[in-house]
């Protein structure tokens, strides 16, 4: 389905979603995130920076209101910023910034932004970290007309990013910074998981909820979403992915087929995590990402309120870690055997 600007600008909800694909094909894990967001009553923007063929671009713009194909430039921020200064004034009640970054749904996406919405506030994230300072994680951002037409949102995205901006520095300005800009202009968000909401442990430090935490957060039902690089790489070694099959079959039986089809045209290790891969993203710094110390973690999420649980479990985190590092002197972290199935 194509339609015109004036379209776009009128939809009641809108949603700007960035697409990459290595090999430049339209993934089926892609195309029912996109319907998925048309069935939540979204006219769906494809920003694509894939080189893709006349066909594979007529699928994909089949399964959109609109496909826009762009330069490979500025990460998912410029496609975003490149789509705010096109189709800006728009009247949609919600404005949605998505990526391929996740499979989706796993779950009823339609309920997420339902309940999701239902609390107060001017903008909404799947995820807050607090990995270079309290941010919403920019693969799933909601905004009402309260904050996109605020001036700490369109100043943000007034101008293209630089050519030679590092990732780093786009995500330190646009994903971090642009939580930062829109709180410091008095607007408030909510995200579905935050680790301000956490226990006693996990609210000292920072860690990646959509890795170490898939399973917790699909099962008890915050997030209708699982995150690729997950089952690509496993970064940090997560123990218990071999699961995500049974997880995702029980939700949505057509995306678990589509996510394994995926993961096979990429050459994923089935979850294991090559050694080469997470050895160089596996942060020494934070205890929360060994291995072997990943069930605390989990514990201190299953307990909903603070308690002599989250203590116990406090205390005796702190006894592992200095265990850990003694281990972690005496061998090379990727020597380290896997890690046990602690839950």
């Amino acid at each position: 389905m194509v339609v015109d600007d004036e379209a776009i600008r009128r939809a009641p909800r809108l949603c700007f979603f960035a697409h990459y694909h290595p090999l430049g094909i339209v993934a089926e894990h892609v195309r029912l995130h996109l319907r998925a967001l048309a069935s939540a009553g979204f006219a769906v923007v494809v920003l694509s920076t894939a080189t893709m063929s006349d066909e594979a671009q007529a699928e994909l713009a089949a399964e959109c209101s609109l496909l826009i194909m762009r330069d490979n430039v500025g990460l998912d921020f410029e496609g975003w910023g490149s789509a705010v200064r096109r189709f800006f004034p728009i009247n949609a009640e919600l404005l949605l910034f998505a990526n391929d970054s996740v499979y989706a749904p796993v779950g009823d996406l339609t309920s997420f932004i339902a309940n999701l919405t239902a609390v107060p506030a001017d903008f909404y994230g799947a995820i807050e970290s607090f990995e270079w300072g309290p941010h919403l994680q920019s693969w799933f951002l909601l905004f009402r007309p309260s904050a996109y037409r605020s001036e700490a949102f369109t100043e943000l995205f007034a101008s293209s990013i630089p050519a030679d901006m590092s990732k780093l520095e786009i995500i330190k300005i646009y994903e971090v910074g642009l939580t930062g800009r829109l709180a410091a202009a008095g607007l408030t968000y909510h995200a579905a998981y935050s680790q301000a909401r956490q226990g006693l442990l996990v609210k000292q430090d920072s860690l990646n909820a959509g890795h170490l935490l898939w399973r917790e957060l699909i099962e008890g039902g915050e997030l209708p979403f699982l995150k690729i690089q997950l089952l690509r790489d496993n970064p940090a070694r997560i123990g218990n992915i071999a699961e995500w099959p049974a997880v995702v079959g029980a939700r949505n039986a057509a995306l678990r087929d589509a996510i394994a089809a995926d993961l096979a045209v990429r050459g994923a290790e089935s979850g294991v995590g090559a050694r080469h891969k997470w050895r160089s993203t596996l942060s020494e710094s934070n205890p929360f990402l060994w291995p072997e110390l990943q069930g605390f973690v989990r514990r201190d999420f299953a307990r909903s309120q603070p308690g002599l649980g989250h203590r116990v479990n406090r205390l005796v985190y702190r006894i592992a870690v200095r265990i850990a590092r003694r281990a972690r002197n005496l061998a090379r972290p990727w020597e380290l055997p896997a890690p046990p199935h602690i839950w």
